[in-house]
């Protein structure tokens, strides 16, 4: 399935392609992961906000390619990276995954997508500035087409997102 904000000149704000984010969610049986009201930190609306911008879903190969983006295509810090990693859901996401897949499982998913992730990485090398990760508020009622022009964001096309093998797993074990 093909979301609007998959497109490259989609006209949607980041608001709205965040909120077509969370309705993909709801539809696929997942859980909007929020903020704590008390949380000065944003974290999961600027994981989501990533999702929209570089217009990746929630399947395994899609979070990998995010990963990519995330790393060589924004301005994150090793600190708010091994924060996300403190998360209770990434924890327990990422203990299932090797419960379920086995500990070589994510070697093997990268290896499989290199295709996809070289080409991440290429994308990322020629944006013409990062994306801020704790972005600001203000480019919520941004479109999409004119944050990637700003940025110079080329997402990748459907064929090039496609995986070289799709892999089932049970989100439903991680949830809290």
């Amino acid at each position: 399935m093909e979301l609007l904000y998959q497109q490259q000149d989609s006209q949607q704000t980041l608001r709205e392609a965040i909120e077509e984010y969370h309705r993909y969610l709801t539809h696929i049986g997942r859980k909007i992961l929020s903020d704590a009201p008390d949380n000065a930190k944003t974290v999961w609306r600027y994981h989501d906000a990533t999702h929209a911008l570089f217009g990746h879903d929630t399947s395994i190969e899609g979070e990998a390619t995010l990963d990519f983006w995330v790393l060589f295509g924004t301005d994150i810090s090793w600190q708010v990276l091994r924060e996300y990693q403190q998360i209770p859901e990434i924890k327990n996401l990422s203990r299932a995954v090797i419960t379920q897949l086995g500990v070589l499982f994510i070697p093997k998913l990268y290896w499989r997508n290199r295709r996809a992730l070289w080409q991440v990485f290429r994308n990322s090398r020629q944006m013409t500035k990062k994306w801020p990760f704790e972005m600001p508020v203000e480019s919520l009622d941004q479109t999409l087409v004119d944050l990637r022009a700003e940025y110079g964001i080329k997402l990748l096309t459907p064929e090039q997102r496609k995986p070289s093998q799709a892999t089932y797993f049970d989100y439903t074990i991680v949830s809290t």
